[in-house]
């Protein structure tokens, strides 16, 4: 006889890390917003909501603070990002951050269109959450290549 545990054990290690995560918080913001029209938005919103489910740990420097991002892509196999600083901006550089062809596959070609908006999201929350205020916006700034990498740009 199959008990509780025996079915708990298997629903972690059945579904990927990183879906799990994501689709939590892709159902929690259609659940809490269900009238969504413009879907880059809510993409954004998800992204926004997931940073908040996956806090930071306080970080005193730029390399501790992408060292903990990075943590948390590793953790979910999303990639990583590279920080650099400008005299106008901080540069986020996510490699990896759609599996590109795979989830265009899995998710269509609008994929291209929403699918940085999800990062977008995330890298506001946790940066606003480090201190860059509300003043500061995170945008993307180039497409996403066939390799998955899309950069970002923090500034006024």
């Amino acid at each position: 006889m199959f008990g509780p545990k025996k079915i708990d054990y298997r629903i972690p290690r059945q579904s990927s890390r990183l879906w799990r995560s994501l689709l939590t918080a892709f159902a929690t913001e259609f659940v809490t917003n269900p009238n969504t029209g413009n879907i880059r938005e809510t993409m954004y919103k998800i992204g926004y909501r997931f940073a908040t489910q996956s806090a930071l740990p306080t970080c005193n420097s730029l390399d501790e603070f992408k060292t903990a991002m990075n943590s948390v892509w590793q953790d979910l196999d999303w990639g990583w990002v590279d920080l650099e600083e400008t005299p106008a901006s901080l540069r986020i550089i996510h490699h990896q951050s759609t599996n590109a062809s795979l989830i265009s596959d899995v998710f269509g070609d609008q994929t291209k269109v929403w699918g940085p908006a999800i990062l977008e999201g995330a890298y506001q929350k946790w940066l606003s959450a480090m201190g860059a205020g509300e003043s500061l916006k995170v945008t993307q700034s180039d497409l996403t290549d066939e390799f998955g990498t899309t950069e970002y740009q923090l500034k006024a």
